[in-house]
């Protein structure tokens, strides 16, 4: 449409310009090296429109064999993206030969080569082929490329699977020299920090942590949790209070309402003799989100106020009713209270809720210190029956046989 559009333009407007040179064809004179060329203006605008072409024509010429490379070269690269797509697709579909094979047969050519020898050193490793996978990733690193974090993160990948965490560390070292910035890099950096026990190391990567784009704060947070739990068991292993009040300040405020966290710290303080430092932390705790840790700590506490804490824990039991875990905790607070009746009440539902061998121990040694010694041995043996599985299956002894069996012995 267009097409002939124009040619109806060039058509209307040579027939005006025809028509207009029809009266005055126009004159050019041309001076050049003392000759003198006079010709009609159409002749000379032919000429030009001639020489122009002539011009476009050399340039052609010229240019062929350049051009003629750059077709080639861009075939070439053609054929190398639709391999590397091929191999992608051969790869989710489970045939890892074939997408190896596709993804490498034409590398070379390929716009950027990493990404061939990446998909086909994934292909190989899903194959079970490690050798294979490491000399793709080698060939990866060894082609010229703005950034080889994708090659030296996914080499770290494999060593970290293979638990060879010094070899992984130096190749995102690599990474970390030349100054480039991924936050799956910094992640699996941390990782190997917190495998290898580097809680120093993994400290001082904490605010790149939090500062990098891509890495959100739970995932930070998720991340470094461990360096402030082992510092809180380790002064609690001490109970070295002032090491205790200042691991507990310098904690994220956004660590401070992890379960974990609360109850490393009350055990903690409870092996520091802050017992109500404790209960205040695992009570707000409870208080916003049910743990059963936390829940399971809070039955431990040795307040100075037992019975404030009792009915602390009781003020739950509305909402928590069937709570084996929490009737422990009050078990536990009511013997340290002193009221023995309600310890036993609650131990005695709780195992009737879910029988647990920690709570037929409290029950058995709290029925033998009140005198209840048959009661003690039929938890006992109840919780033996709990642990096993199932009774041992005897024949039934009957009394006189046994005694004169056993009369006859004592005659022998």
């Amino acid at each position: 449409m267009k097409g002939g559009l124009y040619i109806a333009a060039a058509a209307l407007f040579g027939a005006l310009l025809a028509n207009a040179l029809l009266a005055d064809p126009g004159y050019v004179a041309l001076r050049f090296a003392g000759h003198l060329v006079e010709m009609s203006l159409v002749t000379f605008a032919l000429l030009l429109v001639a020489a122009y072409f002539a011009a476009r024509l050399l340039l052609k010429t010229i240019n062929a064999r350049k051009l003629w490379r750059q077709a080639q070269l861009e075939r070439r690269r053609e054929r190398a993206r639709a391999s590397l797509a091929r191999a992608v697709l051969e790869l989710a579909e489970g045939r890892w030969e074939n997408a190896e094979n596709s993804a490498t047969r034409y590398a070379r050519d390929a716009e950027h080569p990493m990404a061939n020898y990446l998909v086909a050193a994934r292909a190989a490793q899903l194959q079970g082929a490690t050798q294979r996978r490491d000399e793709w990733i080698a060939r990866a690193l060894e082609t010229p490329a703005e950034s080889h974090a994708p090659a030296l993160i996914m080499q770290a990948e494999a060593l970290i699977k293979q638990k060879q965490l010094p070899e992984a560390l130096a190749a995102l070292e690599q990474i970390e020299l030349r100054k480039e910035q991924n936050a799956y890099a910094l992640l699996l950096l941390a990782r190997i920090y917190r495998q290898s026990g580097e809680w120093r190391k993994l400290q001082e990567l904490e605010p790149r942590l939090r500062s990098t784009r891509g890495i959100e704060t739970s995932v930070a947070d998720e991340t470094v949790a461990q360096i402030y739990l082992d510092r809180l068991k380790e002064a609690g292993a001490s109970a070295d209070a002032a090491a205790l009040r200042a691991a507990w300040k310098e904690i994220p405020k956004s660590l401070t309402k992890r379960a974990d966290i609360v109850v490393a710290y009350a055990r903690a303080a409870m092996a520091c003799r802050q017992a109500d430092a404790a209960e205040k932390e695992l009570r707000e705790l409870l208080s916003s989100q049910w743990d059963e840790a936390a829940v399971q700590a809070y039955g431990e506490l040795h307040t100075e106020d037992p019975l404030q804490t009792l009915e602390r824990a009781e003020s739950w039991l509305p909402e928590h009713s069937e709570d084996p875990t929490l009737l422990l905790a009050c078990a536990r607070l009511s013997v340290h209270a002193e009221l023995y009746g309600k310890a036993r009440s609650y131990l005695e539902t709780s195992l009737a809720i879910r029988p647990r061998l920690e709570t037929y121990q409290i029950l058995a040694e709290l029925l033998d210190q009140l005198g209840e010694r048959d009661r003690a041995r039929a938890v006992l043996t109840d919780a033996l029956t709990f642990a096993l599985g199932s009774r041992a299956k005897l024949p039934t002894i009957r009394q006189r046989r046994w005694q004169e069996r056993r009369q006859r012995d004592r005659r022998r």
